[in-house]
């Protein structure tokens, strides 16, 4: 599996949904890829997220998708929770 997460340095929210997503990886001990999207600095790389997988872009944003690249789910602003990361890895299994 593999997390994308499009993160903007400028915005508080993104720096809460960071400390969820932080927190899970510190705590996760499956193997999962990650790749962290500065949404300032690489706007060609988040767009080209956005359009890979059919979904509007927003920052932040948490994309959780198979080892195929399929979107399996994903979650932005608030709804980037730890607990929510978990749930959605375990009923993607």
């Amino acid at each position: 599996m593999k997390l994308y997460y499009k993160h903007s340095p400028q915005c508080p929210v993104s720096a809460g949904a960071k400390m969820e997503v932080d927190s899970f990886l510190k705590q996760n001990s499956d193997p999962i890829d990650f790749e962290l999207i500065n949404v300032l600095t690489d706007r060609a790389r988040s767009a080209e997220i956005a359009e890979k997988f059919g979904i509007e872009h927003e920052s932040p944003q948490l994309i959780l998708a198979d080892d195929n690249d399929n979107m399996l789910w994903h979650a932005s602003h608030r709804r980037i929770k730890k607990d929510r990361i978990i749930k959605a890895i375990e009923e993607n299994k």
